[in-house]
């Protein structure tokens, strides 16, 4: 089987437990939903720290929005972490052959709710100290600050592959950040290989759908624009985001799926029910 093959039937696959499992898309959308809602609520802090720079120290001012920037990072940390272990222990659960309700995954993630902290402060801590390495890169000219930016951006990528599968530890566990992250590239050096093409076939299928989203929405809007003008054009890039949205939401619930399904065969040498052999080990470095 291709790499092609083998992907579009792992999309097939994962899709076919959200089928089964569609809470596991609203978990998804409730972390969409308060992250945004999060996101306003931290915007109103940070209007009183610009109104406030008249009456405090520009290094006050600077002081305020690093704490203010700190507790965004930990909050869309939090959010995002709680409910991807709602997914991943629903995912857990139907790989094992039952069937976890919203509420017993809910609770789930609520049994879990210090470690979700923890890491929620360790990840706010990193994205911080990115940002301020970010921020020190303006003091070396035009040419330094891009070199920095680059670096930073490496330095993001590495993280973001390094703790990949930190929350399946979280879930599968029960470890702290520092031992959930060494778990987690123990896992990463068995899946190194053929891990990345997973992550690069999935995104071809999202891509093609994107494709089309965009194409069809063009012309809706075009359609609508014609008929009924402003609101015809804003009712069909209305629609567009939207379905943009839940394409980003549904193969963002994919990729967690696949991911637990790769960390449940490193740890327990198991294939995960509805992947295939093939699937699974192909996605593993030969020793």
């Amino acid at each position: 089987m291709n790499a092609f093959s083998r992907s579009w039937h792992l999309t097939k696959v994962t899709f076919d437990v959200i089928n089964k499992d569609r809470e596991l898309l609203g978990f998804a959308l409730l972390s969409f939903i308060f992250s945004t809602l999060f996101i306003v609520a931290m915007v109103f802090p940070t209007i009183v720290s610009k109104i406030l720079e008249n009456g405090y120290s520009a290094d006050s001012i600077k002081a305020i929005d690093y704490v203010i920037l700190f507790v965004t990072y930990f909050g869309l940390a939090f959010i995002a972490t709680f409910f991807n272990v709602c997914v991943v222990y629903t995912t857990k659960i139907r790989f094992e052959g039952g069937n976890a309700t919203f509420g017993e995954s809910f609770q789930f993630a609520m049994s879990r709710l210090g470690l979700i902290i923890q890491w929620s402060l360790l990840s706010a801590s990193v994205g911080l100290l990115l940002r301020l390495i970010e921020t020190l890169g303006k003091n070396f000219g035009k040419i330094g600050q891009v070199v920095v930016s680059i670096i930073v951006s490496l330095l993001g990528m590495a993280w973001g592959i390094l703790t990949i599968f930190v929350v399946p530890v979280l879930v599968y566990e029960g470890l702290g950040p520092g031992a959930a992250i060494k778990k987690s590239i123990d896992v990463i050096k068995k899946t190194w290989g053929e891990n990345l093409i997973k992550a690069i076939g999935l995104g071809l299928v999202q891509f093609l759908i994107i494709f089309l989203i965009i194409v069809g929405s063009v012309g809706l809007t075009y359609f609508l624009g014609e008929a009924f003008h402003v609101i015809g054009v804003l009712s069909g890039v209305a629609i567009g985001v939207l379905l943009l949205l839940l394409t980003g939401l549904i193969f963002n619930v994919a990729n967690t799926i696949f991911n637990t399904a790769l960390y449940v065969y490193a740890n327990q040498g198991s294939i995960a029910a509805g992947f295939n052999e093939e699937n699974i080990k192909g996605a593993f470095r030969p020793k």
